[in-house]
């Protein structure tokens, strides 16, 4: 919850958390060097994967953590036979969205006003596997 207060202005509530837990399609992998600096959420929907949630603690960003993660999850979702994976992130996210380009992500479409927080768009990419 640390990392997650740290990262967002509307965190996840914990009751989320233990339901991405305990999601019979659910798919999780965490970032671990002294402590737990980051983790990623999955779910498998037949063939595509949706990705929830990707966080990395704000004291390690752009080291290497997410680019894990992200394989991490990519790699289960294809052995599992997922063919598409889907995800939402914010425009001003620039770092995760040069992330999601690296790995091949391209722009699907906009959701207007997704994040009820501020208003902001979400941009839904994806990619085949």
């Amino acid at each position: 919850m640390e990392i997650e207060r740290a990262s967002y202005p509307t965190p996840w509530s914990e009751r989320l958390f233990h339901e991405e837990f305990t999601n019979p399609l659910g798919m999780r992998f965490g970032y671990r060097a002294s402590r737990l600096h980051g983790y990623i959420f999955g779910w498998m929907i037949f063939e595509d994967l949706h990705i929830n949630n990707v966080t990395v603690d704000p004291e390690i960003r752009r080291r290497g953590a997410g680019a894990a993660l992200l394989a991490a999850l990519l790699d289960e979702a294809r052995a599992r036979g997922a063919r598409k994976v889907i995800l939402e992130v914010r425009p001003s996210n620039t770092a995760a969205r040069e992330l999601y380009g690296k790995f091949g992500f391209t722009e699907v479409m906009i959701r207007k006003g997704y994040y009820s927080d501020t208003g902001e768009d979400g941009i839904v990419l994806g990619m085949n596997l």
